[in-house]
């Protein structure tokens, strides 16, 4: 997973900054479960890479393994052979003549994905209280964890409140 800020905008001199600003996100290298998270925060712009454009001739989809999965010997053995099973049958249909945009539909959500995600402070708060929760999914954490450490540094004055909670999950 790696987060790049594409865009920030400047806040000195503005009054109230924290209802002012925004920011804009790469985000990569995170599986489609997390992408799904994430573009549920209906306050923020959202580019998505297309799964019709993954071509598995050309060496296959990347995969997202849980930690809980990578840990255990006999569970990664599982998913491998299932991850296997797919893209054997992905390759079958698509040597039938299906379509890729059709095709794809056996892809899963550990299917890796990038998106650019832009958000004005108020929804980037918003998006940070929820997602760096322990309830929140691990993989999501990450990504707002990084977020957060990108952006405070730029801002402190408007996530103070929320590096003071979780800075040290963002590297703080």
């Amino acid at each position: 997973m790696k987060v790049t800020l594409l865009g920030f905008t400047p806040i000195d001199g503005i009054p109230e900054p924290e209802k002012h600003g925004s920011a804009t996100f790469l985000i990569e290298g995170v599986s489609r479960t997390c992408s799904h998270q994430i573009v549920r925060h209906r306050l923020a712009s959202f580019s998505q890479e297309s799964q019709r454009y993954v071509s598995l001739e050309k060496g296959g989809w990347q995969a997202v393994v849980p930690p809980a999965l990578a840990a255990n010997a006999e569970a990664k053995a599982v998913l491998d052979e299932a991850w296997d099973d797919l893209q054997a049958a992905y390759a079958r249909l698509r040597e039938l003549g299906i379509r890729k945009e059709d095709a794809r539909f056996l892809l899963p959500n550990a299917a890796e994905t990038k998106l650019v995600m832009s958000l004005h402070f108020p929804g980037l708060r918003h998006f940070f209280w929820l997602r760096l929760d322990k309830a929140a999914q691990w993989e999501i954490r990450r990504v707002a964890a990084e977020m957060l450490r990108l952006v405070y540094p730029l801002a402190p004055q408007v996530f103070q409140d929320i590096w003071d909670v979780y800075g040290e999950e963002a590297g703080g």
